[in-house]
């Protein structure tokens, strides 16, 4: 910059001076605009285009924008790509400004905390979190929801980093020995005073420093009416839910499916929720099954409720798509740029919501928390004082409806005969000129003026006053059409400013009802998800398992929920095969099979049955009996983390090493195919090594899928181990894949024949059944026996890094 700057552009850095770690939107007149760094930065993110600011002049300014009323969309695409941004607005009025209209930063907006919620994924939480040496706390600006975990350890604070949806952590210190480095998720450090007026609340005072910095944070950032909408911060426990690490939801393909996609995951198959808010629960009931059998039977119970009454679970389902999102809605209310049909929407969901639950109060009593009256007498209240259909800006008037208020009925009385005003002025003063072209007119620079066509303008009466000359036509003005204009402005004036004040009145009478609005949107939530379960199991034909303490895992015709669901999206014509699964207490089942012949999708559906079941559904099966699991471990497929410098046998051993580390006689580990990247031998060794300690120290329900056939024996030493295979029909020309799990090994693994299905060249397949004959022949691959002094604490892995020395010396 060589020349000096001019007002404006000094006022913009004497702004962004503050914020250099944000982008800063500048308002100037309708449009936010971007300039410098923050402009070449921001336009890739947003898709607009980059322009310049004096083009022609070597100072010239790189810059973007957009309309101040389409801001929502450009700013959320900046934090979701991890940026910070000041919102800086013009804080008087242009036309009343003297020089240079004042600017502000109004609002500060982070990952965690987007400028309109709307423009977020519905069905999906969107979480600040802080921690400290105890405890991990989080908070949704965007529902209001607010907890902590307390009393959790480094590592399990590190799995609730993988697997809940966290757009930002705050903390005022780095904690020792958690790995963040490689995590897309924005950190903040924010240092905070306990002194705080914000945090000097009673609810505040047995609250865990991770809370109180995440309630100072968003305070101190965000419109003071958010407090309204903020929950209690609810302390929750990790101590009475199902374990799921971040491999084993990976594995699983619990939310996404290995491509990343929400399509073909299990929340997908079994989601039949109608409320955004329904499916968000939906997803954490997924993520936190629970382990107290009789908060289990209770989610049964209401699913059992809606099977029984078909009427009231298809009304039920019928009212719900008119629901909309009442925590959202509320906390946007909560908000500056919150509009009147936020206001409108609301009130349907409030009467949506409580026909809902009314249906299900006549014969179960669901909820008695709710204040019908109350709820009721305040949706009346909004649809009686907001129009249908209003303009999104609520300065700009026409927003309330007549009958609020005697004093802004008697203000658009007045607009109303200001209008009839003009037309009769308009007819005299045709008559009084005969010009019959004439007309009076308006616009936001001009205001109202009479328009004459040139081929007239010697018929123009010298009372008339020159206002604009045009091409065709000259515009004028008389002292009374000025008059009906000031009328007419001041009252325009006055009812925008009052219709504003009785909108923000209606704003805070909501959000005084905030308490009484949770209950009913946590209870619709819930209703959504029982009776959307409900509906999957009538469609599905799923069934009640039983849950029981004596460790058996019994379940009749059990069926993967997704891939069932998908073969028959596909329309194939033949349908999921079907299988019987029991295992006794810490039994194992060795399954050996070809490739491509159902092993791994049967050890899924065993895992996911288990899920759907402690998380309160229903199950893909005609009869189950299920223990309750703490934990579920899974060591599933080949993926290495090449950003880490971890291999895939290296992934695949860590992931071992953690689950063999953590898993106790209540868990189920499924291992697929373990051992299978590095040499034969080694791969054997490992793998005998891994099943024999399960067996003999974790006495565990065990899934062990295998190609080393040299395992099948482990059941002469082992009475727990249930050798299994899946079906095929080796005795047609090519193999056929049976998918029927039967007692016994299978015989080899038909890998040459899949190859041959999948349509590798002939001369592949003729050379390697040749070479496999000759190693057939020359086989000495044998089982070894363990030693005697057998020791699997040798097994521990304490980190990553350790894992390459270890050392197993298992064998002779």
């Amino acid at each position: 910059m060589t020349k000096e700057l001019t007002p404006l552009m000094k006022q913009y850095w004497e702004i962004k001076s503050l914020h250099k770690d944000k982008i800063l939107l500048f308002r100037m007149g309708d449009f936010f605009e971007m300039f410098y760094e923050d402009a070449t930065t921001a336009a890739p993110v947003i898709g607009i285009t980059l322009t310049q600011r004096n083009k022609k002049s070597e100072d010239s300014t790189p810059m973007c924008g957009m309309p101040h009323h389409s801001v929502a969309g450009p700013i959320n695409k900046l934090l979701a790509a991890g940026f910070k941004v000041a919102l800086c607005d013009q804080i008087e009025d242009a036309k009343l400004a003297k020089g240079l209209v004042k600017r502000a930063v109004t609002r500060i907006l982070t990952p965690g905390m987007v400028y309109d919620s709307d423009n977020l994924k519905a069905t999906e939480s969107h979480y600040l979190c802080s921690f400290d040496l105890d405890n991990i706390s989080l908070m949704d600006t965007t529902t209001g929801e607010s907890f902590y975990f307390s009393d959790i350890t480094l590592q399990e604070r590190q799995q609730i980093f993988s697997i809940l949806p966290i757009a930002e952590i705050v903390t005022s210190n780095e904690i020792s020995g958690l790995n963040l480095s490689s995590s897309p998720i924005t950190k903040t450090l924010y240092h905070f005073d306990r002194n705080d007026q914000n945090l000097k609340e009673d609810q505040y005072a047995h609250l865990p420093d991770s809370a109180l910095l995440l309630i100072s944070y968003v305070l101190n950032l965000s419109d003071q009416k958010i407090k309204n909408v903020l929950q209690p911060f609810e302390k929750r426990s990790l101590k009475g839910r199902l374990h799921l690490n971040f491999n084993t939801i990976k594995h699983l393909e619990i939310f996404t499916n290995y491509k990343g996609e929400e399509k073909g995951s299990l929340y997908y198959a079994i989601n039949r929720t109608l409320t955004s808010s329904g499916a968000r629960l939906l997803r954490h009931w997924l993520r936190f099954p629970l382990l107290d059998q009789k908060a289990i039977s209770n989610r049964h119970f209401y699913i059992s409720y809606f099977r029984d009454h078909l009427f009231e679970l298809k009304k039920t389902r019928e009212i719900f798509p008119k629901m909309g999102d009442i925590e959202r809605r509320l906390s946007k209310i909560a908000l500056p740029q919150r509009h009147a049909r936020d206001l409108t929407s609301l009130a349907t969901a409030i009467e949506a919501g409580l026909n809902a639950v009314e249906i299900s109060n006549q014969k179960i009593q669901f909820s008695k928390r709710i204040n019908v009256p109350k709820l009721q007498d305040l949706s009346r209240t909004i649809l009686n004082t907001i129009v249908e259909d209003a303009p999104l800006s609520t300065k700009q008037g026409h927003i309330i409806k007549s009958g609020v208020r005697p004093e802004l009925d008697e203000i658009i009385s007045i607009s109303s005969t200001a209008q009839t005003l003009i037309s009769n002025l308009e007819a005299r003063e045709k008559a009084a000129t005969g010009i019959s072209s004439l007309k009076i007119r308006y616009n936001n620079v001009f205001g109202f003026y009479i328009e004459i066509t040139h081929s007239h303008k010697d018929k123009v009466p010298e009372r008339y006053q020159r206002k604009q000359t045009l091409t065709n036509a000259e515009r004028f003005c008389t002292e009374e059409l000025i008059e009906i204009e000031r009328k007419v402005l001041s009252a325009q004036t006055r009812r925008n400013e009052l219709e504003f004040t009785i909108f923000e009145d209606l704003c805070e009478k909501i959000l005084s009802f905030s308490s009484d609005l949770i209950h009913l949107a946590k209870a619709c939530s819930e209703l959504d998800v029982y009776s959307s379960l409900a509906w999957l199991s009538l469609e599905e034909n799923y069934c009640q398992p039983k849950l029981s303490k004596n460790g058996v895992l019994h379940i009749k015709d059990s069926r993967h929920p997704v891939v069932e669901q998908f073969q028959r999206d596909q329309n194939k014509i033949s349908k999921f095969v079907a299988n019987n699964i029991l295992l006794n207490p810490s039994e194992c089942y060795l399954i050996t099979g070809p490739n491509m012949a159902g092993k791994s999708t049967l050890m899924r559906q065993v895992a996911l049955t288990s899920i759907l079941a402690q998380m309160g559904s229903f199950v893909p099966a005609t009869a189950a009996e299920l223990p309750l699991y703490d934990s579920i471990f899974t060591r599933i497929g080949a993926s290495d983390q090449l950003t880490e410098g971890l291999s895939t046998f290296m992934v695949e051993m860590t992931e071992t090493a953690e689950m063999l580390n953590r898993a106790n006689h209540n868990s189920l580990l499924i291992l697929d195919e373990v051992g299978r990247g590095t040499s034969t031998f080694d791969g054997l060794c490992l793998a005998q090594a891994i099943l024999e300690y399960v067996l003999t120290h974790i006495k565990a329900h065990v899934l062990f899928a295998t190609h080393y056939h040299e395992l099948v024996i482990m059941d002469q030493r082992y009475a727990q181990v249930k050798n299994v295979h899946m079906e095929i029909n080796d005795k047609a020309s090519q193999i056929q894949f049976l998918y029927l799990l039967r007692e016994g090994s299978a015989g080899k693994s038909y890998g040459i024949q899949v190859a041959e299905l999948a349509g590798l060249p002939p001369e592949i397949i003729i050379q390697a059944t040749a070479l496999l004959k000759g190693y057939e022949i020359s086989d000495s691959l044998k089982l070894k026996s363990p030693r005697a002094d057998f020791k699997p604490a040798l097994m521990k892995v304490k980190s990553q890094a350790d894992a390459s020395a270890v050392n197993l010396k298992l064998f002779d």
